[in-house]
């Protein structure tokens, strides 16, 4: 098999055992992106001779990094993560020549883990909205069909590990840019808790929704770069809960009809393996208002100083300006919100429950739209609105992750499931999506080689082209 086409453990043990070098990988990768990436357009500043300075050295050097938990792993950083000395956009034109000086702290632990860096994921300008497109890198296709979303903002992530480009991925999340590109390319997308991966600090106190994560083929390679994250034991068993709660739209929410089928099969799929399988609805009164008050206030923060510029997407300038306009009891109601809701989750869920949501309310949707503006016949007034099954699971705080259960009525997309636990339970969150997979099955490879045969000619074009 071509090792591009393996898990991240399976490529693990095969370099460990020297049976597959590292360099030897890297050139599988590079020749599956070389394949794929004309359509994908899924990795960006990408830099294949230095990844094999670092491949070469690993091979050469035993008792170069020799216990690293990642050693010989091929990866990329998102392109929302300062990588210093490497282009890193946000893909935005006002940031087109920006090349930091100061990595982000993940950047640093993964290299001293011994994955071998080859550039940058695609991302939309700032992480906005969740289909990936942008004025400096252009639009990241979905490998399963590229007139397609590949979701976001980790959509480069999540595109480039469907096609076997990469070992693992990082991304990050605030309202399901982890979760969402995972259902859109069917890959498995785990938000941790809240405040447990390193990172820079929060420009504000009030603000700490938005997350890195790790991103992978499989819950088992996910669990293993999570805990490469953390610093915790890899060892993962599969184990269901003690209660699987479902809803299926959180008691309010549009969802496409082939959404609502994969997560009723899912639930009848546990039910039939043993599981505790019971219909409830999380106690989400007040979520969206809080989460857009904090969402906004985050980026007034970041990037108010853009509210002019003409350059930048229109959805984010409103963003700036929402964010602007925001006065500091509306900010104080929504972080009383936030903590309410956390302790409202604390109630709903027991230490071993897990609650079963769609991942996304849609199938992937056609690249030409910028974003989902009608759902079941509901017209939606807001770029987020279609992304609220992801939203809502952000605010309480708690780890969410996505992974593939099913397909289009067509069979040629993927739709996943989204599990969500009690809070600070990653690990056991990982334990049931082990379990889950175990009975649902792992997502198939894309068509990787009929994608090498298209002309991105032919394709249909992105938002606003």
């Amino acid at each position: 098999m071509d090792p591009a086409d393996l898990t991240a453990l399976e490529q693990r043990r095969l370099l460990e055992g020297r049976r597959l070098s590292a360099r030897e990988l890297l050139d599988a990768c590079r020749r599956r992106a070389e394949a794929t990436e004309p359509v994908v357009n899924a990795l960006v500043e990408v830099d294949w001779e230095r990844g094999a300075s670092v491949a070469d050295r690993l091979d050469a050097e035993p008792g170069f990094l020799p216990d690293a938990p990642l050693r010989g792993l091929v990866i990329a950083h998102k392109n929302l993560l300062d990588t210093a000395g490497v282009r890193t956009t946000y893909g935005s034109p006002a940031f087109a020549g920006h090349v930091p000086t100061v990595s982000h702290p993940l950047v640093g632990l993964l290299a001293g883990a011994g994955t071998v860096f080859v550039g940058k994921t695609n991302t939309p300008e700032f992480g906005a909205g969740s289909h990936t497109f942008n004025p400096v890198h252009g639009l990241t296709r979905n490998p399963w069909d590229p007139t397609r979303s590949a979701g976001g903002s980790s959509g480069g992530a999540a595109a480039a590990l469907a096609c076997g480009s990469l070992s693992l991925a990082d991304g990050s999340d605030l309202g399901g840019s982890l979760r969402n590109p995972a259902s859109f390319c069917g890959i498995v997308g785990f938000r941790p808790s809240k405040g447990t991966i390193p990172g820079f600090p929060p420009l504000d106190g009030r603000l700490g929704m938005g997350i890195e994560g790790p991103m992978a083929r499989t819950v088992a390679d996910a669990a293993l770069f999570h805990a490469v994250m953390v610093g915790h034991s890899t060892m993962l068993d599969a184990r269901p809960p003690a209660r699987l709660l479902v809803s299926v739209d959180h008691g309010d929410l549009p969802v496409d009809a082939a959404v609502r089928r994969v997560v009723a099969e899912a639930a009848a799929a546990f039910a039939a393996a043993g599981w505790r399988v019971e219909e409830s609805d999380p106690p989400f009164d007040g979520v969206d208002a809080c989460f857009e008050v904090l969402r906004s206030l985050g980026y007034a923060l970041k990037v108010g100083a853009l509210i002019d510029n003409v350059s930048v997407k229109a959805t984010i300038r409103q963003e700036v300006s929402d964010g602007l306009a925001l006065a500091d009891g509306a900010i104080a109601h929504a972080v009383a919100e936030e903590h309410r809701l956390g302790s409202a989750w604390d109630g709903f869920l027991g230490p071993d429950d897990v609650l079963m949501t769609p991942t996304s309310q849609v199938a992937p949707f056609p690249v030409g739209e910028e974003w989902v503006r009608e759902v079941e016949g509901r017209p939606l007034g807001r770029y987020t609105d279609w992304m609220r099954s992801c939203s809502r699971l952000t605010v309480p705080g708690g780890p969410s992750i996505s992974i593939p259960a099913g397909w289009s009525d067509d069979g040629s997309l993927p739709i996943g499931i989204q599990l969500s636990g009690a809070r600070n339970s990653d690990r056991r969150l990982f334990e049931v999506a082990a379990a889950a997979e175990e009975i649902l099955g792992v997502g198939r490879r894309p068509p990787v080689e009929a994608l090498s045969a298209l002309d991105p000619a032919s394709l249909p074009p992105g938002p606003g082209r």
